[in-house]
């Protein structure tokens, strides 16, 4: 369709997503696209003026989708009944598979978020669910999947999707392309007989070849039939939104450590070996900035920066204005050498999250998570006691470890990153501005760790400018964890601003610690927040 930006859904055993854009011409005669001309995260593109020109579009993707339910029929359920069969049970399953929920990445994650540790799950299951239950629920992940592909190449393009063009094998199922129709919120066109687009293309591009048609659009417009719609139900739409708003978009980061855990488990080992801590590779070498994040970019208000005799009116409005994340600076003075660097301890945390929770529960939100950055001289002696008081995550820093001898210290980290693990914290490692991400490889390769604090200040005081050199370490960080199938969060902390959090985003970060520039913000810390996203 002329001037639409449309999905190509290719479906088979797998999914391609397929976002086509119509590219616009500048005043200086030069293709003009809304869209950045880079890949990011688990998708690629946008490609201009393909597949044609005057076109340009980007790419997704669903591993083993087609392969998924092809397992499900032949490993679970009577392999006699056909797919037409188990449809019809399935349809008689109201949305939602009556509370039971699957991740469909059994064979890893491509899009949004590339993951090869990832694998599948089923959520809910009780006795009372049949085989129908089961089968519905692995239909409607593959949707849900596609809707989060979808969504994140409008996101990454910038470009709005208006109609999904299908072709493969769900435009066999009447059921599944309903359900990619209501999970989505789009109509799908389906084209050609027996739903044989694919080959429909072929001949389109063989007339071209053999000179029936002068180019391929001429041959579309003649070769082209009308297309069977399919329309999303608006009550349809409103119930699965709600699932994939409250459960199915939070599953994905919410497992994955566990599945990161037992992926050694399936490869006969039950802890690390010392062979995933050797890693020579030059720490200097060239990287990439053509990809996003590994997750979306969340916001996390500095506290440090709030006004100190209101924490609680702080926190209350960071979480009104869509706050999930805090970051607490706990500072003893002694690993700063500071007097003045002495910031909370326990039991301010423990009204922190106090307060957190029951705004959280009285306002129906989301309970924050609470990041300690514990700058302090010996990070083991507050493990437990920030663990009793709530603390979601216990970030220690990397120089803490220099007053054990060189050779111990990886193991003094790991012994701490267990204890942290241990306590049912998330366990995350900060660096300063001048430690060389080298140094904290091995850590890395542990799995311990879910999220790396990279400082852009010197810890210990708000209000400093910016270090653009760590820009260059971000970018490194984020290339070696990509190469090596980890998915700790990037974290950059100090100097965050609207001007500067573009350039961190790029370079990888997805959670931006943000303090003064939150607090002191002219409009409010919604304002603040908005800026920062964009």
């Amino acid at each position: 369709d002329e001037g639409q930006s449309q999905l190509c859904l290719i479906t088979g055993s797998s999914h391609l997503h397929c976002l086509v854009l119509p590219l616009t011409t500048g005043n200086d005669g030069d293709d003009q696209t809304k869209t950045p001309n880079k890949s990011s995260g688990g998708m690629w593109g946008p490609y201009l003026n393909a597949p044609l020109p005057g076109l340009a579009f980007g790419e997704g993707g669903q591993s083993s989708t087609g392969s998924l339910l092809k397992w499900a029929k032949h490993e679970i359920f009577d392999d006699a009944m056909s797919y037409k069969e188990m449809d019809e049970l399935a349809s008689e399953i109201p949305i939602g598979s009556d509370g039971l929920l699957a991740l469909e990445t059994f064979q890893g994650s491509r899009t949004p978020v590339t993951d090869p540790l990832a694998r599948g799950a089923m959520i809910g299951l009780t006795l009372s669910h049949t085989k129908a239950h089961i089968w519905r629920a692995l239909m409607e992940a593959v949707c849900f999947g596609t809707r989060a592909c979808l969504d994140a190449l409008e996101r990454s393009t910038g470009h709005p999707c208006e109609t999904i063009t299908l072709a493969g094998g769900i435009a066999r199922s009447p059921l599944w392309l309903q359900m990619h129709a209501d999970v989505t919120n789009k109509p799908i066109k389906v084209y050609g007989p027996d739903h044989n687009a694919p080959l429909l293309g072929c001949a389109i591009l063989a007339s071209v070849g053999i000179g029936i048609h002068p180019n391929v659009e001429t041959a579309v417009r003649a070769m082209l039939p009308e297309p069977e719609i399919v329309y999303p139900n608006p009550q349809a739409v409103h119930d699965y939104n709600r699932i994939y708003q409250r459960v199915y978009s939070k599953l994905s980061s919410k497992i994955r450590p566990l599945v990161h855990s037992i992926h050694s488990i399936r490869n006969g080992h039950d802890e690390p070996t010392e062979e995933a801590f050797e890693d020579d590779e030059y720490v200097g070498m060239s990287v990439s900035n053509d990809r996003l994040p590994l997750s979306e970019t969340t916001i996390s208000p500095s506290l440090l920066a709030c006004d100190f005799g209101s924490i609680r009116r702080e926190v209350k409005r960071c979480m009104d204005a869509g706050a999930t994340r805090f970051h607490v600076d706990v500072f003893d003075g002694v690993a700063t050498n500071s007097p003045i660097a002495f910031t909370f301890g326990p039991d301010m945390v423990r009204m922190i999250a106090k307060a957190a929770k029951k705004h959280a529960f009285d306002n129906g939100l989301e309970s924050p998570s609470l990041d300690l950055h514990m700058c302090v001289l010996d990070p083991a002696r507050f493990v437990e006691p920030m663990a009793i008081v709530g603390a979601t995550s216990f970030i220690f820093q990397w120089e803490a470890m220099y007053h054990a001898p060189p050779f111990a210290r990886k193991k003094r980290a790991l012994a701490l990153a267990k204890s942290i693990t241990d306590h049912k914290m998330k366990c995350g490692v900060s660096v300063n501005p001048e430690t060389a991400i080298w140094r904290i490889k091995p850590l890395l390769a542990s799995g311990l760790v879910s999220v790396v604090d990279v400082l852009a200040v010197k810890p210990g005081f708000g209000g400093q400018s910016f270090q653009s050199n760590v820009l260059k370490k971000i970018l490194y960080l984020k290339e070696w964890r990509d190469r090596k199938g980890l998915t700790f969060d990037i974290m950059v902390d100090g100097g965050v601003t609207k001007e500067t959090a573009k350039s961190v985003k790029e370079a990888g970060a997805n959670v931006l610690v943000a303090g003064s520039f939150v607090f002191k913000h002219a409009q409010g810390i919604q304002a603040a927040m908005k800026e920062l996203l964009i």
